[in-house]
């Protein structure tokens, strides 16, 4: 990175090289002393003019940096509310899946496989809002971050719909010392496992890169 005060440091070196050369120019000029204020009086002036356009470069410079810092602070934290959300994502999956969600007294929606209304469907709707923030703040690749937030939406609503399969219309299912064991459902957890690991790596590699 070019240091940003190298300008202002050879405008300064320049503007002593003038002033010393107008010194000399008037000692050698005695006899000629009209001539040599003439001299200093343009030197002046055009340090004056290179001080004035240094100051307002630094001015510029300054602004630029401020912008960039406030847009990366705004950057890291939509980055950070994105794994917040991620992680309500994952919190309510487990219980959703393996915890107290899945008991009886269900709505007609769960009963039947589908996510209407319950807590997994609305944490997964944040996600997909901070993820749409992201991807408006970034605008790198499109909807990168959203379609992120989209796979996982398709694979826990796959996992529901599984579920009920396995739950209700399934009793071919193989039974090893009273656990049902159903491959779709294996490769199912398997792809949020992996898809969601992905995705916390991927917020990982940005955070550093707007650090």
């Amino acid at each position: 990175m070019k240091n940003p005060y190298a300008l202002g440091f050879w405008c300064a070196v320049v503007a002593l090289v003038l002033l010393s050369a107008t010194y000399f120019y008037g000692v050698m000029l005695t006899h000629q002393i009209d001539k040599a204020l003439v001299f200093l009086d343009s030197a002046t002036a055009l340090i004056a003019v290179m001080s004035i356009a240094v100051v307002a470069w630094a001015s510029v410079q300054n602004q630029r940096i401020k912008k960039r810092q406030l847009e990366q602070g705004k950057t890291l934290v939509l980055i950070w509310d994105t794994k917040v959300a991620l992680r309500r994502v994952e919190t309510v999956f487990d219980r959703y899946f393996w915890g107290s969600y899945w008991q009886p007294g269900r709505t007609f929606q769960e009963v039947m496989g589908e996510l209407t209304g319950t807590p997994l469907e609305k944490s997964l709707e944040t996600l997909k809002k901070q993820c749409l923030a992201l991807d408006k703040q970034v605008a790198d690749d499109g909807w990168h971050w959203l379609n992120n937030a989209r796979e996982l939406a398709d694979v826990a609503a796959a996992m529901a719909r599984e579920r009920y399969q396995l739950d209700f219309c399934d009793p071919q299912g193989e039974v090893t010392g009273g656990a049902v064991i159903n491959r779709d459902f294996e490769v199912l957890v398997y792809t949020w496992t992996a898809r969601l690991k992905t995705f916390d790596h991927q917020l990982d590699e940005i955070e550093v890169q707007y650090s």
